[in-house]
Order: structure tokens, then sequence, then C-alpha cells
């Protein structure tokens, strides 16, 4: 981190700050200070700028400097945790940092320090806690669950009398600050308990304090997760030599614990692996997946299959290795990370097991629509569930992800489904599963629903299963925590006898109250640049920033829409006979068009606006950046594009000057829509029943906001002084560009919301739907590319 923040590479920091949300990071401290550089504070707020755009998971401003904190908190925008305050000098550093903490409405760690030093028993723990209490919630009134204390552990390896109780007193401080100041939360960088003892030792005794330390009240804790073992894990011999330690047992603790760590036989966990790898392959596959061990999976299967059928291995072997993880999970022996790591060792072995699957056709225990709801591109549970579905019986039909409510039910009522199971993992995108109920109701079919994903709970669960008219969806809403409690539901449903109790019960339920985050990171730095010329002239921008585009025409617009779009993309017009496909264009389609469009301008449907504007920017390998048109030296936004690892190397920054080349260059930004009222007419339609022309007026606008985007462009184009087939568009979300979160500063730097009326949802997709935004590239050699290697 040191050398990165000398050498200014933001977007580094930004993978491994990715690097470790995907290890299991829920929170992420940043400390830029450097005694190297004098600016701490410029570098906090660059770093923060970037994080907040590209890394799901809240930060820590970490720093000794209020100025920093504060300067921090202005730019960050979400809520933000501050590391830290304490008493060492007084309430001097709490009045330094408070203000900013209490007007940006962050959260504050507190470390029980005073004038006397850093608190070591419980009794001054609590003493400290309770005077930063008084001030931080009594005086500034600051909330008490936005005031984080931490305890403070010490070493045990030293074996110094006075730490010998550190760890004692401080679980019990932990505990009596949580009793004795109601509401408020705590915080402890566990390893600290183990500093100075080897790997072996450390690992089981930051488990052990740690698990002590949640049960005293613990709500955070600072560890690295693979590191951790879970304390059910350790063997009861490894317990009892750490607990005795950690309690202040035995005078000989220390001793005793460094001569079993160091000396003799390895750790539970080790021993029994080496006692599994010669017993049976069930036994070694059920271990693998419940210890997060993947090398080998597919010979362990191999010698399964010679004894077992496959759906045999699946339900006997695989099964209930992933059932005894999410038990311990439930039970609080594992954390999430865990699991995770647990569920991609049975998504490789499933997969392996898939290959030698042959169900018997005509057979099936019933069908089953599944899908990823509209909105949300993540799959891997709702593939889970596809496959456990498949591999037991059922016929499964995956509409995959980011699937429109009105498909999944046309496909329903297609196939006469059985069952429909919907996927969620976002809070945003979970709302369309409420819309496929009802939708599924008003169409007549009486299909029970299962729902699950990360974002879903049982509560929600009840208020899907409430109509808008306040009745239970008759077939019934069931909630499923995971793929195991979906395929127990879906035979109870699909057995005479159970399914009435199922619904039955489901339907007793009283409905809650209303309610009130990749892929690896690959390193593309090493990757040499592209051939893409370095030396083209930029254009003459006639303005800088934003232009609104005002009294804009459909008739103008129309021209520009794309007919392989609308009539394949949007309408499906797709026969596999070509002069069927030629015959229904011409004879159907067309004339459906030409009455729409006219509709459209006489109603007042489509309200076409867009926004658009140039700023100068430079690049910096994989970078953009965009620069102030007052001073070109100040950074507005930075723009960070992934670069093909083979082929042609290609990544947009590419398409811009680098700063050697002494001038900026010219990048355009452009927003258009057609408007909200469009989605409120063809909702409505699609309420009232008809399905056709709710989904033709859709895809026109679609395809309008579409043609709207390519007039801009062009619009762009001439003012720049270039031909219209000069250069590209590129839109976030696209292979060129993927990350959805580019919009943002998109959005700031053309106030797209104030000019138009869109916004972005908290996925960062635009609102109304039938809107786009794109860069403009005005390099000859601009093209579209996919990032994936040499074959794209």
């Amino acid at each position: 981190m040191k050398r990165l923040l000398l050498g200014n590479d933001i977007a580094k920091i930004t993978e491994i700050a990715r690097e470790q949300v995907e290890g299991g990071a829920h929170v992420l401290d940043v400390c830029v200070a450097l005694t190297e550089r004098a600016d701490e504070k410029e570098q906090m707020v660059a770093v923060l700028k970037k994080l907040a755009l590209s890394v799901p998971a809240p930060v820590c401003i970490d720093s000794t400097e209020a100025p920093v904190i504060r300067a921090a908190l202005e730019v960050y925008p979400g809520r933000a945790l501050v590391n830290s305050v304490n008493m060492e000098n007084g309430r001097v550093r709490i009045d330094a940092v408070l203000p900013a903490v209490r007007e940006y409405g962050a959260a504050v760690i507190a470390l029980t320090i005073d004038e006397t030093g850093m608190a070591k028993t419980a009794d001054r723990k609590v003493e400290v806690a309770r005077r930063i209490h008084e001030i931080v919630v009594g005086e500034f009134g600051l909330p008490p669950g936005d005031l984080v204390f931490d305890a403070l552990t010490f070493t045990l390896a030293t074996g110094d009398a006075e730490f010998t109780r550190s760890a004692v007193e401080t679980i019990e401080g932990i505990r009596r600050i949580k009793e004795s100041l109601p509401g408020v939360r705590t915080i402890l960088g566990v390893s600290n308990v183990s500093f100075g003892l080897g790997p072996e030792a450390r690992r089981i005794l930051n488990s052990v304090m740690l698990t002590h330390a949640v049960r005293a009240g613990l709500d955070m804790a600072i560890v690295n997760p693979s590191e951790i073992t879970p304390y059910a894990d350790l063997s009861d011999e490894e317990r009892t030599l750490a607990d005795d330690l950690v309690f202040a047992r035995r005078e000989d603790a220390l001793a005793r614990f460094i001569a079993y760590t160091a000396e003799k036989a390895p750790s539970a966990h080790r021993r029994e692996e080496e006692e599994v790898a010669h017993g049976d392959p069930a036994a070694r596959v059920h271990w693998s997946v419940l210890h997060r061990k993947p090398d080998g999976i597919e010979g362990m299967l191999d010698e399964c299959l010679k004894t077992r059928t496959p759906v045999q291995v699946l339900n006997e072997v695989l099964l209930p290795a992933m059932k005894e993880v999410g038990d311990r999970f439930g039970a609080g022996e594992l954390i999430l990370p865990f699991v995770l790591q647990s569920a991609e060792v049975m998504k490789r072995a499933v997969a392996h097991v898939e290959k030698f699957l042959d169900k018997a056709d005509g057979v099936t225990k019933g069908k089953v629509v599944i899908a990823t709801v509209y909105g949300d591109v993540h799959d891997i549970g709702k593939n889970l569930v596809r496959t456990i579905l498949g591999n037991n019986g059922y016929t499964v039909f995956d509409l995959g992800k980011q699937v429109p409510a009105h498909v999944i039910v046309e496909k329903a009522a297609e196939v006469n489904a059985d069952l429909v199971g919907l996927s969620a993992l976002l809070v945003s995108t979970s709302k369309q599963m409420p819309v496929v109920v009802q939708e599924l109701h008003r169409r007549g079919l009486r299909v029970p629903v299962l729902i699950g994903g990360a974002a879903i709970n049982r509560p929600f669960g009840k208020r899907a299963n409430r109509l808008e008219d306040a009745t239970l969806y008759p077939a019934g809403v069931f909630y499923c925590k995971d793929a195991f409690e979906g395929l127990a539901t879906a035979d109870g449903l699909r057995d005479g006898k159970r399914r009435a109790g199922l619904v039955a019960a489901v339907h007793a339920e009283d409905p809650a109250p209303p309610a009130g985050s990749f892929a690896p990171v690959v390193d593309q730095d090493s990757v040499p640049r592209s051939a893409v010329r370095a030396d083209v002239p930029p254009p003459k921008a006639p303005f800088f920033g934003p232009r609104a585009v005002e009294n804009l025409d459909l008739r103008e617009v129309y021209p520009f829409i794309s007919e392989r779009d609308l009539y394949f993309l949007q309408w499906g017009v797709r026969p596999k006979d070509a002069a069927e496909r030629t015959r229904l264009i011409e004879e159907e389609f067309k004339p459906l068009r030409v009455r729409l469009e006219k509709e459209c301008i006489e109603q007042g449907l489509l309200v076409p606006r867009a926004v658009y504007g140039f700023w100068p920017c430079r690049s910096e390998k994989r970078d953009l950046l965009i620069l102030d048109p007052a001073d070109p030296s100040r950074t507005l936004a930075r723009l960070s594009f992934p670069r093909q690892t083979g082929g042609k190397r290609l990544c947009l920054a590419d398409y811009f000057a680098a700063k050697e080349r002494g001038v900026p260059d010219v990048i355009g930004l452009q927003c258009v829509t057609v408007g909200s009222r469009i989605s409120e007419v063809t909702e409505k339609l699609s309420r009232d029943g008809d399905y056709a022309r709710s989904y033709h007026l859709h895809g026109l606008a679609v395809a309008t906001a579409e043609a709207l985007a390519e007039w801009v462009h062009r619009r762009a184009l001439k003012d720049l002084g270039l031909p219209t087939n000069r250069g590209k568009r590129f839109s976030p979300g696209y292979p060129a560009c993927p990350d959805l979160a580019q919009h943002v500063p998109m959005f700031g730097l053309l106030g797209a919301t104030a000019a138009i009326g869109v916004k972005l949802t908290e996925a960062h997709q635009i609102d109304p739907e039938a809107s786009t935004a794109a860069f403009i590239v005005h390099h000859p050699e601009a093209e579209y590319f996919h990032t994936k290697g040499v074959s794209d």
C-alpha cells in the first residue's frame, strides 16, 4: 500500500480493496498517512472517491489528523466509520473530531485510553468508556449505536505478570461496556492477543479469543478470515490449552500452549485430514466440502461413482455435506466467508457429477420456471437451485438473469409450470418478486412461488404473499433460505398429501410490517498498451461543460431507430424461416411500428430529452482523468477501464492523449431519455392484461432511446467538426466499460438528474428504463471490443 500510495496508483489500491472484500472483509479501514508525503488530505480524498465508486463495502476513515477526517467525510457518499478518538489528552481529540462526525452522520471508534494510559482492567475500561460516552453521547448528541468502543487487548506471548489476565479483562470489559452503556457497539483487534507467537499458535489463540469475545458481545472484529479456524474445528485439547491461557487458569498455561503448538502433534484439523485421506471416498468428499478443500475432488467423486449412481452421489454425499455447512453456519460455528468457500467446492463437485447424469425421458416430478429477477445480474444461487432441482427429478426452465416479470409469467403459462422460483441478491431488485406474484395472479395462474437470495428473508416472503388488495396469493409464496430448503419445499408442494398443509401454514403467518453488494480481479496493468495511435490531434470543443437539448422532435429521432434491434431484439421477430420472417416484418410489424410511432407523438407517450457536453481529459495507463475546464490541472473524475489481456490489448483510455502529449484531449458525455410516462402506460397495460400492446410499446421506447442516443452522438461529432462516422460511443455496462458505477461521475458532470429528470438506482441502473448514457470517443480507430482475450 505504501508503494502504491507513493506512486499515486489508486487503481491498484482499488483492486486490493476489492480483493479484501472478496476475501470476507465487511469494512475497509483506509489509512494513507506517509512520512514521505505531506498531502494526506488530498490522498485520502482521492482514494475514498475511487473506493466509493468501485468497492461495495463501507469504509473506516483512519487518520490522526482531524482536518483529514473532515475532508474525507465531506466527499464520502455513504455513512463512514471514523478511527478513532480517545482521552489521552483529555477531551482534545474528541472536541476536534466529533463535530465532523456528527455533521456527516458517521460512527466513531473510541479507544479506552485516558490521561493515565491504556486501560488494562475491566474496571478501568468501563470507567474510561463512561467518560467518553458522557461527552460523545451526552454533549455531542451522537446516537449510542454510532459509538464503537475498542476495549483493547494485549499480547499473551510475553509471560509478563502484568498482562497474564489481559485477555480475560478485555472479554469482561466488552461484556460490562455493553451492559452498562446500552446501545453502544464494540470492536477489537483480535490478533493483538497472539502477537509474538508462531503461526500455528496464533491461529488457535486468535480463534479462541474471537469466539469468547463474540460471546461477550463483540460486534466487530479486526481479523484475517483466512487465518481463523472455526472454534468447532479445534480439538478439545487445543481449546482447553487456549482457554487456560486466555482465562489465566494455570501459571504454566503459556508454556504448555507453546510446547503443544511447537513440538506436539499437528492440529486436529490436520490429523483429521490425514485420517480421511485414506478412508471412504464419500467421507473424503464430505470432508472436502465441509473444510473448503477443492483439490482432488473430482477423483474422489469418480471413486464414489463406482458404487453409487450420480443421483445417489448428489443426494447421499454432496447434499448432506452442504447441509452440515449450513447447520454449522446457523449454529454460529462458521463465518460467512467459509460458507462461501464451501459453496465453491460444492459447485465444482456438482459440475463434475452432472456429466454422468442421464435422466429418463418423460419422467418428471414437476415443471419449475426459475429466474434471477429483472435488474439483478447475480445467478450463482439460482444456478445451484437449478442443479439441485434438476438432478432430483424436476424439469427446470432456467430463464437466466435480469428477467422481466412478464417473461417469467409468460413462460410459466406456456409450460404449465408447477412451481416458479425467483432469486435476487440486491434489495432494490427484490422488489421485482411481488410484481411476478401479482402478474401470476392476474393471469389466473395458481402457481406456488419460491423466493430466495441474499436480500430476501422470511418477513419479506410474508409481505410478498399479500396481493395489492391485501388478500393472500392463493398458491402461496414460500421463502427458502437456501437451495436445500428450496428442494424440501418443492417436494412438499408436489406431494398431494402435504401441499394443502404447507399452503395453509404460510397463509397462517401474519405479514411483517412494511419496511420504513466480483469476479476475481485480474491484474491488467502488466499488459502492454495497445498499438492504437497516440498522435491523433484532439478536436476543438465549441464549449465545455453540459448543455441540455430543448424541444426535441420525435420525427427527427425515429429515422435513427435500428430495424434489427427493434424487430429482432425488442419485438422478438425471429422465426427460423427467413421468408416467413420477411413476411411478418413487412405485413405486420412495419405497419404496427408506424401506428405506434404516431400514437406516441399524438399522445405524448415518448418525451425525448437529452443533455451532452465536452470536457478536457487525459489518460494514465488504464485510467481516464476528466479535467476541470477552468483549471486543467484539477481532476474532476477518474474513470478506470479494463484492458484486453490478449488480442489487440485494447482499452478505452488508449483512445485519449496521455499527459506526455502536453495538451489535454477532449471527451464527450451524453445522457438521453424518452421519459417515464411510457413506463407508467406499459405497466397499466400489463396490469389490465393487454400484454402484447405493453410489450410492443416497451420495445419501441427502448429502441427510440437508442435512436435518440445516436441522434445526440452525431450532433456532438458535428459540434467537434468531425464526420458522423468518426469514433464511437461507449456505455457503462458493456464489455469495454462494464462498471455501471461509472454512471455516477457521468451524472455528476452532466447534471443529468436536474437537466432531463433521470436518476440512478441503487444498482447504478438508469431510471426511467428507456434511457442511456455514453462516453463519446472521437478517435478514428475506436472500435467495440470485449476484454476477455484474443478470441474477442
